[in-house]
Formats: C-alpha cells, structure tokens, sequence
C-alpha cells in the first residue's frame, strides 16, 4: 500500500466498514440522490447481490482505493452531468410536447 492511498483510507476511518449510500455521498461530497446513477454506471459496486429495491452497502476499503485515482473520480462527475443531463433533457422534450 501506498502512502498516498494510506492517507484516503485515513480519511475515510470515521466512516463504518460497511458504508450505505447516505455514507458514500458524504465521504464523496455530493447528494443521496446522485449514488444510484453512479451504481448504475458500474463505477460504485454494492456488496453482496442486493435486490433492486434493498438497502445497499458499499466497502470502506474499496472506495478508499477509488477515492485515491484520478481518473475514477473524473468519471464519477462525468456521469453524475450525464445523468442530470439526459434527465433535465427528457424532462425539456415533455414539456414542448403540445397537450
């Protein structure tokens, strides 16, 4: 192990073990609302096989060794602007559409 990924998971020791996306989004700064876009694109993986509509738990650990590359991080905001993106855009196309 690095130093440099020693010091993310030192930054993540306030947090349990087993992390629920309320914990995910705050050790990533962003809203509740934004994780299951980011489960959905592959880049945050439950533990466990949860179902569709089960509380999900995530790896301190694992997101530790995310949270120290770069270019996983760059993608996270990439997809959180997609997501809101096509979202904003669906939500544009109903309201042009005539009644």
């Amino acid at each position: 192990m690095n130093p440099e990924s020693s010091l993310k998971i030192q930054a993540l020791e306030k947090f349990p073990v087993f992390m629920t996306k309320e914990k995910v989004a705050d050790a990533l700064g962003v809203a509740t609302h934004n994780i299951p876009p980011l489960v959905r694109a592959g880049l945050l993986k439950p533990l466990g096989h949860p179902g569709r509509y089960c509380v999900k738990h995530f790896s301190r650990d694992a997101l530790a060794e995310k949270f120290a590359s770069p270019e996983w991080l760059d993608k996270v905001v990439a997809a959180i602007h997609r997501h809101w993106r096509n979202k904003n855009a669906r939500k544009r196309a109903r309201q042009s559409q005539p009644a």
